[in-house]
């Protein structure tokens, strides 16, 4: 029943709860008879259709970050105000506030700088009277002077001389605009900023005028950590920062004095100016970590990333991209069907940010929505409003937003690792990625270095950059710290990344997929070997062959079946046995599909243990006869003779293999037809030879 039906057919009605209700509309309760009792949370009062989108008035989606152009251009504005009250009472100084990119951080910082600024005390009913905040001003409203600081765009990949002149430029830059500004306020303390001076001695002086004029400074920071996150494409700098934090008489030492000498004096004074109670302080970024090393004592700041009362700070709900849709598409095309056929695939391929555990909804990024909502809105003239299915076939021709997908730094720290591949194999299997210890809070820069070995680091890392989000919990009682890949748009990107590790492109996977199908449907899995043969191991010419083993063949495997898209697939699938001394065992790889399961076990005869010329020589002449291999016939491998001290009794790749097939049969086959989740298939042994060639067997198939 809606709000409006209460108020026409339950005139008697004396107490109606509403609490947990989210977006109700103030012009909707005021429909409700005054002697009601109404319980409900005015937090979550949110009146859309007053936010600045009147019938009159032609509804504008504007891709800006300005509160005050969005407002004075009658762009859409989504009503987050009410979230300002709310960050007034963490009573806190300084706020960090943390989300992926292009969630909408620098809309709502340029929204409290707004209301916070005195300079706006005259324009404040024209720029807030129809928000929340507007109808609910807090006492703090048009009483700061305020500072805007942008840290995006610093060098920081290249020389620390370059870095500290581009912040010292960027600093003065903004102190000079900020006295101008307000040269009436600091009265007979206003002074001309000299731009040959220090910037950390200029800031110091600012921060003395507005003490000595009797106000107060706010200063907003965005994108506090961007210098920081670029500088993780600079090999050579990390390295450097690495040594230092070992060895502090390291020549390292030289170089990071002059970051201190900007970053940290610079944020030791800001909290000097909090603690004086001088300042205030609101920093966006997206990962913490630029505040525990390069703001060393700037300690006091109140971290709202992992808060659950800010959870939708940022981003849309799903009634939030409902609304929009029903305005953007107009009349003729925002009938119902349409829309839900809309909502329908947005949330598929857009949804499921979790930022906590305990999180009602999921959220969505809200430029890539706001981009497909423009492009939907420039070509609605010449869609079908009779055909829903238009809506998304409109949707899926439209090009990603390149804006929105997840930074190249944070795709090669996940691909280019061993670890990442490990975690990315897992999320793409849309398994749970535990973290025991959850979340870290704060990265010092030594962290940066162990996210290619250290799992918690690294998907904390994922996760402040929207790789991967929270999976909701099964109870709000639940402590557990499970991460997902949050959506199909997330998933492709990191398909695409991965693929370049083989140089593949996306239509360089047809064959591979043939090969799969005829596995699942012939349960026959030469195919599959021969194609990974001649396109991931012929090409391998380094020392490898010296280390090859059946980790790494497993792994590649792996990567063959993820990056096609072929889900349930468990490594190390563990195989469960009434014999006491079978426990713990696992079967190298599981692939399940349709209640079915296919099993795998690799092996590796290293190079060197096979008795031909050459084998034991170079790793240039070891790759040259591994790669001969692939010429001979498979009777011509099988009889070829091994030395292997793991393998005394077995002095032929036959013997091998063989003592393999019956090794694994015996200790896996029975178990692996007792499991209850899936009924086994097939179970194949597969023995690479050297580095280059492969030989398969399929010790059991249902169907024999």
């Amino acid at each position: 029943m809606t709000i409006k039906e209460i108020a026409h057919l339950c005139l008697n009605i004396k107490f109606l709860a509403l609490d947990g209700c989210e977006n109700i509309s103030k012009k909707a309760i005021d429909q409700l008879n005054p002697n009601i009792h109404i319980d409900f949370d005015e937090d979550y009062c949110s009146d859309l259709e007053s936010s600045n989108v009147s019938s009159s008035k032609p509804f504008k989606v504007l891709s800006t970050g300005s509160f005050d152009a969005l407002r004075r251009k009658d762009g859409y504005y989504l009503d987050k105000t009410h979230f300002i009250p709310k960050l007034e009472a963490l009573g806190a100084d300084a706020i960090l506030s943390l989300r992926p990119r292009r969630f909408g951080k620098t809309l709502f910082l340029s929204t409290l700088s707004s209301y916070y600024d005195v300079k706006n005390r005259g324009r404040f009913n024209q720029l807030f009277q129809d928000l929340y905040i507007g109808k609910n001003p807090t006492p703090l409203a048009s009483k700061f002077l305020v500072l805007k600081l942008n840290f995006a765009g610093l060098r920081t990949n290249q020389t620390y001389d370059i870095f500290q002149a581009d912040f010292y430029e960027s600093l003065n830059t903004d102190i000079s605009k900020f006295m101008y500004r307000y040269k009436q306020e600091l009265g007979s303390h206003f002074q001309v900023i000299d731009k040959n001076k220090s910037a950390l001695t200029n800031f110091k002086e600012l921060l003395d005028m507005v003490e000595l004029s009797g106000n107060k400074l706010y200063v907003f920071i965005d994108e506090y950590d961007a210098s920081m996150n670029e500088a993780l494409k600079n090999e050579a700098l990390l390295k450097a920062l690495t040594i230092h934090h070992k060895n502090e008489g390291d020549s390292t030492e030289s170089k990071l004095g002059l970051i201190e000498s900007s970053y940290k004096q610079f944020f030791s004074r800001l909290k000097t100016a909090c603690d004086e109670d001088i300042a205030s302080v609101f920093l966006t970024g997206v990962t913490p970590i630029v505040m525990a090393e390069f703001t060393s004592g700037f300690n006091i700041s109140k971290d709202l990333a992992l808060n659950e009362q800010f959870w939708d700070l940022y981003g849309l709900k799903k009634c939030e991209i409902e609304f929009l849709l029903d305005k953007a598409l107009g009349k003729n095309l925002s009938c119902s069907c349409i829309i839900k056929e809309a909502v329908s695939w947005l949330k598929e391929e857009n949804d499921g940010y979790f930022f906590s555990r305990n999180q009602s909804e999921g959220i969505f990024n809200t430029a890539r929505v706001l981009y497909y909502i423009s492009e939907l809105m420039e070509k609605k003239e010449n869609l079908d409003r009779c055909n829903p299915s238009a809506i998304c076939n409109t949707l899926l021709n439209l090009p990603p937003d390149p804006h929105t997908l997840p930074s190249q730094t944070t795709l090669d720290l996940i691909v280019n690792n061993p670890l990442g591949k490990s975690i990315l194999t897992e999320a793409l299997n849309r398994r749970p990625l535990n973290s025991p210890k959850g979340i870290e809070q704060r990265f010092r820069l030594t962290n940066i270095r162990e996210l290619a070995t250290d799992r918690t680091p690294l998907l904390s890392f994922m996760f402040y950059t929207g790789a991967i989000t929270y999976q909701p919990n099964p109870t709000s009682t639940s402590l557990q710290h499970n991460f997902q890949i949050p959506n199909r748009v997330a998933e492709k990107e990191f398909i695409t990344e991965a693929l370049k590790i083989y140089d593949w492109k996306m239509e360089d996977l047809t064959p591979v997929r043939n090969c799969l199908q005829i596995l699942e449907a012939e349960y026959n899995i030469e195919p599959l070997c021969r194609f990974i043969e001649e396109t991931l191991l012929k090409p391998l010419k380094d020392n490898s062959v010296k280390h090859s083993n059946e980790e790494t063949l497993k792994q590649t495997f792996m990567d063959t079946l993820i990056l096609t898209l072929h889900a349930d697939i468990e490594p190390e699938f563990q195989v469960y046995s009434q014999s006491s001394n079978f426990g713990g065992k696992a079967i190298d790889l599981v692939k399940t599909s349709t209640g079915k399961m296919i099993a795998i076990e690799f092996d590796n005869i290293k190079m060197e243990n096979v008795k031909l010329d050459g084998a034991r020589d170079s790793w240039q002449e070891a790759t040259e006869v591994s790669r001969s291999l692939l010429e001979k016939s498979e009777d011509e491998i099988l009889s070829l003779e091994i030395r292997d001290r793991y393998r005394p009794n077995q002095k032929t790749v036959r013997e091998a293999l063989e003592s393999k097939i019956k090794k694994k049969n015996d200790e896996y086959l029975d178990p692996l037809k007792k499991q209850h989740d899936a009924e086994l298939s097939c179970m194949f042994i597969v023995l690479r030879v050297g580095l280059h060639r492969l030989i398969s067997r399929r010790v059991y198939c249902v169907d024999e």
